[in-house]
This record gives C-alpha cells, structure tokens and sequence, in this order.
C-alpha cells in the first residue's frame, strides 16, 4: 500500500469516528434542551434521532446511539437533566431509549436502501421513526403504569411537538440540501 493510500484511509477513519463522537455529542446535547413532564420529559433528543436516521448510515447511528447508552449505563449524566446510571434503564423512559436505537437504524437503513433525499421521503421516514419510538415506549410504560396512563403520559403530550419537530428538521435539512447543491 503506497502512503497516499495509507493517508486516505486513516484520514477516512478518523473522519468516520469523529462523526460517530459528534452524534453521541449531538445526542447529549439535545437531552438537555426539555420541558420537564413525568414520567417522560418533553426534549429534543428525538431530533437528534431523527436527523441521526436521515443522514447517517446505519452503522454509525447504531454506534452513536450504543456510545451514548453505554456512557448513561455507565453512569455519565448524559441522559435528560444531566441523567445517567443502569437506573434509568429500568424506569419509564427505557422503552423510549430502545425505540430511539431502532428508529435511527431503521430510517437509516430505509433511506440507504430506496435512496430517498426528498422532503416527502423525509417526512416519511420521520413518521415510521416516531412510531417506532412510541410503539417501544408506550408498551414499556404500560408494562410499569398501565396502557391508559401510557397513552395519557406517554403518547398524548408529545404527538404535536413531534409533529412540529419532524416537520422543522426535514424544513431545514431540505434548505441546507438545496445550498450544497448550488
């Protein structure tokens, strides 16, 4: 291997790692701007995923998301409200966390496989994301506080700040999509 090609792959892979590190940052970061409900917070973590899920490849969403898990289990407070410890994934929010890994691999994997780039498409992904979200979550939250309640504390509260979110991050990555391409 000659070194211009050695220097392009090193480079290839610090570049692939600093983006894996800079979603787990993005993750964190987005955990902290909340409103705080209970059992589970209102935050900008699903953004995170959701943008995580429409411009990540699947494996990088994957490891972003274990790192940030692994950090919170660990105990690092990178949870909502600066959270973190094995605690957290036996509570309410569990199912949330879980669905968060599934959706950003699974929107990742969608828009990889059908070469989807469009807002409609993002849309959709968004969609099939939060649903799996709040499938993960609610069913978690029903096993610890009962099915009405998971829908009441669970679902009820954040459907239009999803609705408002998804529509404003596939707004804003169509704008920057439109300037890169001149």
């Amino acid at each position: 291997m000659d070194i211009l090609s050695t220097l392009k792959t090193k480079s290839s892979v610090l570049w692939e790692i600093l983006l894996t590190l800079g979603g787990v940052a993005l993750l964190f970061a987005t955990s902290q701007i909340e409103i705080p409900l209970k059992p589970v917070p209102i935050n900008l973590q699903t953004v995170a995923v959701m943008l995580m899920g429409l411009t990540y490849t699947p494996r990088r969403a994957l490891e972003s998301h274990l790192i940030w898990l692994g950090l919170a289990a660990a105990g690092a407070p990178v949870l909502s409200g600066f959270a973190g410890g094995l605690s957290y994934f036996a509570g309410p929010t569990l199912g949330y966390l879980i669905g968060f890994v599934v959706s950003a691999c699974l929107m990742a994997t969608l828009k990889e496989r059908f070469s989807l780039s469009s807002w409609k498409s993002d849309v959709m992904l968004c969609l099939i994301g939060t649903l799996v979200v709040f499938t993960l979550g609610v069913s978690w939250l029903s096993y610890l506080i009962g099915f009405s309640n998971a829908l009441m504390h669970g679902l009820l509260p954040f459907i239009l700040p999803g609705i408002i979110k998804a529509g404003l991050l596939c707004t804003a990555l169509q704008i920057v999509r439109h300037y890169r391409r001149g």
